[in-house]
């Protein structure tokens, strides 16, 4: 008689609710609120580099993940622990849940401009990043992430989260099932006085006001009907 191979057993999901975003959209303004208003740590994919300050570090919660990311995760998994995990990149395959920060796209490409050539040291023009030269499209990251069909997702806006929006706080509440214990009062002034460079400018208007009209051209031809579908004029 032949041997019926058994079904490969699905290992169990990671306990990893994504926090996802377009560069300089507000992910680090989000792991702020979870820390400072639901008392959560959170981690990275990222090395972040910038957060070894432990005074920025403690103020935004983060968690250092170790040179080992699956023990990291399995050893949280038995400890029945969640973690709460930034990422830029494009949805991986595997479907967990998310919130998702969204920002007006012209304010997060001059910002994520910013940062790429104060921080990261790259000689780049405002037309690479709206061109997606440096990483991915706006409009395609922001589709994936935040307008796409997806189950066990919260959307939240980066100008509410700024705002310290009441509503939106209790949205996180509900969607990650832990209690508020403090209301949100972390100024955009004090970040900024710990790394002037990484919390460079909190405003919109102010970033879009950089953008000539050549790039606002540029902006409008391939992302203006996802600015548009996000509910920004």
């Amino acid at each position: 008689m032949t041997a019926v191979a058994s079904p490969p057993t699905r290992l169990a999901d990671p306990p990893v609710t994504w926090l996802a975003s377009y560069p300089r959209s507000g992910n680090t303004l989000l792991r702020t609120v979870l820390k400072q208003c639901f008392d959560l740590s959170s981690q990275s994919v990222y090395p972040d580099a910038e957060f070894d300050d432990l005074r920025i570090a403690q103020t935004i919660g983060h968690e250092a993940v170790g040179d080992d990311p699956h023990s990291f995760v399995a050893r949280a998994q038995a400890q029945g622990r969640q973690l709460y995990v930034k990422t830029h990149e494009m949805p991986p395959s595997r479907h967990l849940p998310v919130i998702c920060v969204v920002r007006d796209g012209r304010s997060a490409v001059v910002s994520h401009l910013h940062y790429l050539r104060q921080v990261l040291g790259h000689e780049v023009s405002l037309s690479d990043v709206i061109g997606g030269r440096m990483g991915p499209l706006w409009s395609h990251h922001v589709r994936a992430w935040a307008l796409a069909p997806r189950t066990n997702r919260l959307v939240v806006r980066y100008e509410k989260l700024a705002a310290g929006d009441e509503e939106t706080i209790q949205a996180i509440a509900g969607f990650i099932g832990a209690p508020q214990h403090r209301p949100f009062d972390v100024s955009f002034a004090q970040m900024n006085a710990l790394a002037p460079t990484f919390f460079r400018r909190g405003s919109d208007a102010a970033n879009i006001a950089e953008m000539d009209a050549e790039a606002h051209e540029m902006f409008d031809r391939l992302h203006g009907e996802t600015l548009r579908d996000l509910g920004y004029s």
